[in-house]
């Protein structure tokens, strides 16, 4: 088959259309089409997620001094050739800041929000990615992995462009669009995607981070004019394509060459070993199917959580050499060949269910207080569901004893929030990672944003109650 007679449309159609109420009879089918998660206890589950400050400090202390001693050593080597090789590695762990734009957008690294979010507003711009666009962009990467017309960051697309790969090893394809693509919303024009997939109510703020983000740059190109030397600019800016090769080497292994259209990270998403260097600077993203399974496993715990669930998944690459050998011919092929020729991984056969039970089942559909749980089997900071009449709900048990309910999908794009974790008053959705208060039921975290309705909870005697009739 030539690749001609497989011509794909990977624009975006967009899955606002798919949307439905939270009370029409299409949820339940809307929430079938869920993705494959790797089946683990409830309580081993949740250690994985449990979320801390002390190994995101160490790691971004670390980071940034390693930035700047790289920083002083390329100003002490200029106009010697050893300013080659010290800019080559500053520029490599500048454009590291890629994964952490990426783990900080997720909200994981550290269990203080404000830290998630100063480090994500600073990799985003190191990493040229406008913060408030990419967190949406991002988020529909998460909703629609891999599904032509859906996900706006498919890196390889069919007929493969190798031209492309190639010179996005020094980010000369990718890098000019993303430039004038912030260049547009600062002057609050974004194209017809970013319109798609960004909310209206965020783009005045996408406007003013991409003007931040126009200023400091054309700053460093002003001075570098006025002395008449662009060693500003090989600290801002430049580093990102000069010192990109890593981000695109490791980027590729994540998704390229494997399937499209499928609901199993399994089938689309790789894990690769690689050296401590490389796991350090990518925030261990190497482990890419356990990321894109349980994105709410923060980067320090995903070697240990892949350790849980390997049985569960293809065997993951010992290299990257590995990925390499099987992934190049792939890609010629796609390109030359067969556009639709994809890597085939093997997948585990299904162990089955977890044998805890991880909903409750309610009590006639007339009732208005029903028995959630014996009070004993609801720990603290932890969340049980519950299934009552075609809806279901979710039952949080914060410290002290509090017990409080709200609805049990996310309004952003009904994820089942029982799958989350509890933490500081807050519950997490799953799939991109937003937060909602649990007492008031508010939206706290993009990408959520409608609030959720919230029900009234009693303990009577040893058992706990829900008040579905709010």
């Amino acid at each position: 088959m030539s690749v001609q007679a497989m011509p794909r449309d990977y624009s975006l159609t967009g899955v606002t259309e798919r949307a439905v109420p939270l009370d029409d009879f299409d949820i339940e089918s809307r929430m079938d089409g869920v993705w494959w998660k790797p089946t683990l206890p409830r309580q081993e589950m949740r250690a994985f997620m449990e979320r801390t400050d002390g190994p995101a400090l160490v790691h971004f202390g670390l980071w940034f001094v390693l930035l700047a001693a790289s920083a002083a050593w390329a100003v002490s080597a200029w106009g010697t050739w050893w300013a080659i090789p010290a800019f080559l590695i500053y520029g490599t762990i500048y454009s590291s800041s890629d994964a952490r734009w990426h783990e900080c957008g997720h909200g994981t690294p550290f269990r203080t929000q404000w830290l998630n979010e100063l480090f994500y507003h600073i990799s985003s711009f190191l990493t040229l990615r406008e913060a408030y666009m990419w967190r949406w962009s991002h988020s529909r990467h998460h909703t629609d992995t891999y599904f032509v017309g859906l996900d706006p960051e498919i890196q390889v697309q069919r007929p493969a462009d190798l031209l492309k790969i190639v010179m996005d090893f020094l980010y000369l394809r990718s890098g000019p669009p993303e430039v004038w693509r912030v260049v547009r919303n600062a002057f609050g024009r974004p194209g017809p995607d970013v319109r798609h997939f960004v909310p209206e109510s965020e783009r005045n703020k996408m406007y003013w981070s991409s003007r931040v983000y126009v200023a400091i740059i054309v700053g460093f190109a002003i001075w570098s004019i006025a002395i008449w030397s662009f060693l500003p600019m090989m600290f801002v800016l430049l580093p990102r394509f000069y010192g990109g090769w890593l981000h695109q080497l490791l980027g590729l292994t994540q998704h390229a060459g494997l399937g499209e259209d499928t609901h199993d990270h399994r089938e689309n998403t790789r894990t690769v070993f690689v050296n401590p260097v490389y796991r350090y600077l990518y925030m261990n993203m190497n482990y890419h199917i356990e990321h894109h399974s349980v994105p709410m496993v923060p980067y320090h715990a995903l070697g240990r959580f892949h350790e849980a669930v390997k049985d569960q998944m293809p065997p993951a690459y010992p290299n990257l050499w590995a990925v390499y050998k099987e992934m190049i011919p792939a890609l010629i092929k796609q390109a030359t060949e067969d556009a639709s020729y994809q890597i085939m991984r093997p997948i585990p056969t299904e162990q089955g269910k977890s044998a805890e039970v991880e909903s409750v089942a309610a009590a006639t559909a007339d009732s208005e207080w029903i028995e959630v749980c014996p009070v004993g089997a609801l720990e603290e900071n932890d969340v049980v569901r519950v299934d009552h009449g075609g809806r279901f709900f979710a039952v949080c048990r914060l410290e002290g004893d509090a017990y409080h309910a709200t609805d049990g999908l996310c309004t952003h794009e009904y994820a089942d929030l029982t799958d989350g974790i509890v933490f500081d008053g807050v519950i997490e959705c799953p799939l991109h990672n937003g937060r909602f208060d649990i007492v008031s039921g508010d939206a706290v975290r993009s990408p959520a944003c409608g609030s959720l309705q919230t029900y009234p909870v009693e303990v009577r005697g040893d058992s706990i109650f829900l008040r579905v009739r709010a």
